[in-house]
């Protein structure tokens, strides 16, 4: 026996999820497949948190689940401050420069994404599989996934959410253009001596930025430390007590002394890009299509963004014809890919111009932070962009008030 959807997302992460939820809620046949979306939690999901700006804020709030985060799996950053360790140049930015509450939050994931489930759970249009895909075959119209316990699932279209590593992608052929960072992002629990005042900050040293992002208690952050490859494996070989001096001595001693309260999770950064977001009928979301260097905490957002723009095509499309309009979707990948396309080159342009110690480009570079940090408009602007409110946002992302 087939089972059969309007829409089938493989991928139960945030990204998946809030992709199936915006389709579910529209009272659109929908199936989520993930063989791990209701397992235990593994100590690598428990350190990793995300920046959700406002216009994914937005989205969350539309789909009525944002309130249910508490306050203890959510922090609210209302400014932000960039420094460059080897110069006096600094930019500092606020929530206020653009009359906000906020510039946005760092959320917990895992609490996020059963917060995702638990709300696709309701949904009487909605249908889990805890399962992992082993075949998939396609035509023009329609894709056919066969399960690893045999049930055979048939989609009008396929959203391909399994990660950076999408064994999907891989099935359907699409090209992937790849580069290695050489850098691992170090990710920690952090109590710190002085409170982080809800102020999201960042260095950045030669070897790679060092992000101190706050959380719910006001001494305790998460830390997010981009070195060179083998810089990180250097501090990941650390005892407790010389990796706390070292971070400190890293972050100029801003939050005062500072204290591991969880383990060392490194994780090596690389910039994949798939040459399309799309092949038939199916599509590419989130980290599946691209993935990019931390250092603005925009991979979420972007992914996020991804599945909302998905989801308002088909619903829109289904709504008026009963049919999904491939054409029309085309279209929105593109945006999407153009999009992936100018968050990759710019944080290539950060990486590369603040790793870069030639006496001239180091002048530029702090000439221009503290020439934008001495621009009000450009500081607005930049505060807008923080927060995910300019450019095209789909229908969902738009403040409603």
């Amino acid at each position: 026996m087939i089972d059969k959807f309007d829409v089938v997302v493989v991928g139960g992460g945030i990204i998946g999820q809030t992709c199936a939820l915006a389709l579910a809620q529209s009272q659109i046949k929908v199936a989520l497949i993930d063989p791990n979306i209701d397992s235990e939690m593994t100590a690598t999901q428990a350190l990793r948190v995300s920046a959700i700006n406002q216009a994914s804020i937005n989205a969350f709030k539309a789909l009525d689940i944002w309130h249910q985060l508490s306050h203890s799996h959510k922090a609210a950053y209302t400014g932000m401050e960039v420094w460059d360790k080897n110069s006096a140049a600094n930019i500092s930015f606020s929530s206020q420069d653009n009359h906000a509450d906020a510039l946005g939050y760092i959320v917990e994931n895992s609490q996020l994404e059963q917060i995702l489930l638990e709300a696709l759970k309701q949904q009487t249009s909605s249908h889990l599989y805890t399962d992992k895909v082993t075949q998939l075959n396609q035509d023009d119209e329609q894709t056919l996934l066969q399960l690893a316990s045999g049930q055979l699932v048939q989609a009008k279209l396929l959203v391909v959410a399994d990660g950076a590593e999408s064994q999907l992608r891989n099935w359907l052929d699409i090209p992937l253009s790849f580069s290695d960072y050489g850098q691992k992002a170090i990710v920690a629990k952090i109590k710190t001596q002085q409170p982080h005042e809800g102020i999201a900050r960042q260095v950045f040293t030669p070897s790679g930025p060092l992000a101190f992002l706050p959380l719910s208690e006001p001494d305790r952050v998460s830390i997010v430390w981009s070195q060179t490859s083998q810089v990180a494996d250097d501090l990941m070989n650390l005892d407790e007590a010389s990796f706390n001096k070292k971070l400190a001595a890293a972050f100029d001693c801003i939050s005062g002394t500072v204290e591991l309260e969880s383990e060392r999770l490194a994780f090596p950064l690389k910039m994949r890009y798939a040459q399309s977001f799309m092949a038939g009928p199916a599509v590419l979301i989130g980290d599946a299509a691209h993935t990019i260097h931390p250092l603005a905490g925009q991979g979420a957002n972007l992914g996020i963004l991804d599945a909302l723009a998905i989801a308002e095509n088909v619903i829109q499309n289904l709504n008026q014809t009963g049919q999904i309009n491939l054409v029309s979707l085309k279209q929105v990948t593109r945006w999407r890919q153009a999009e992936a396309m100018q968050r990759i080159v710019a944080m290539q342009a950060f990486k590369q111009g603040f790793g870069n110690e030639f006496a001239p480009i180091k002048l530029l570079r702090g000439l221009a932070m503290n020439l934008v940090d001495n621009t009000p408009f450009i500081k607005q602007q930049c505060a807008a962009l923080a927060m995910g409110t300019t450019g095209k946002l789909p229908e969902l992302a738009q403040a409603r008030y």
